[in-house]
């Protein structure tokens, strides 16, 4: 009985501080209201505000991680790397499937939107700020209390939700976009729980954001 409210406990964390994330990704916004579809600066402010809470808030497993990460970091990085490639296959077959009988993910047409309006934002956002803050905010509460697979698919799950659920309004078949990145989200958690450390989270999380980058760089120039 007391582990099924511990994990309770961990799950009704882990919703607070996804909800913490949106209020502040709103409240932190108001002032700039009226630059941030034009600066990067602004967006950029906003997004390191984020940050720094949530730095803050888990700075007791951020900050012996990175001591750590800098001694066994290429370990870890060779004992995860095969996790990532699968993630990713699922991932890209998923995407492409859903992708026959719907339009892109609208959360996929943002970033690219966004990519060339705010490219310095977009760069800095997208393989630095973002990976860090949805890596520590997806990944360290709920593996306290659940157990591999129950932690692995409820932070896919999650992970897979935040990034459509602003989509949803539009069109509730986005749901079925959770399938893809619901696969990336399982990859990662299966990594962090395997090498306990978030910043090897972080460095899969950058690399693939940076290779998302390039490819849409690249599509555009050809």
């Amino acid at each position: 009985m007391e582990n099924i409210k511990n994990k309770l406990i961990s799950l009704g964390k882990q919703f607070l501080i996804i909800i913490l994330y949106i209020f502040l990704t709103v409240l932190i916004s108001l002032p700039f209201a009226k630059y941030l579809d034009s600066s990067n600066l602004c967006n950029i402010l906003v997004s390191l505000i984020i940050l720094i809470i949530f730095l803050y808030i888990f700075r007791k497993t951020i900050i012996p991680n990175f001591y750590d990460f800098k001694k066994n970091g290429f370990k870890y990085f060779k004992a995860s790397y095969t996790i990532y490639l699968i993630g990713l296959a699922i991932m890209i077959i998923s995407n492409l499937i859903i992708s026959l009988f719907m339009s892109q993910a609208q959360n996929e047409t943002a970033v690219e939107s966004i990519l060339f309006a705010l490219p310095i934002y977009s760069i800095i956002d997208f393989i630095i700020i973002g990976p860090i803050t949805e890596e520590v905010m997806m990944r360290i509460i709920l593996k306290e209390h659940f157990s591999k697979i129950s932690y692995i698919l409820l932070s896919g799950l999650l992970f897979g939700l935040l990034h459509v659920v602003f989509s949803l309004s539009n069109n509730l078949l986005e749901l079925l976009y959770i399938i893809p990145y619901g696969a990336l989200g399982c990859a990662l958690a299966s990594i962090y729980y395997k090498t306990d450390n978030i910043w090897t989270n972080i460095t899969f999380h950058a690399l693939h954001n940076t290779i998302c980058i390039l490819i849409l760089l690249i599509g555009a120039l050809l």
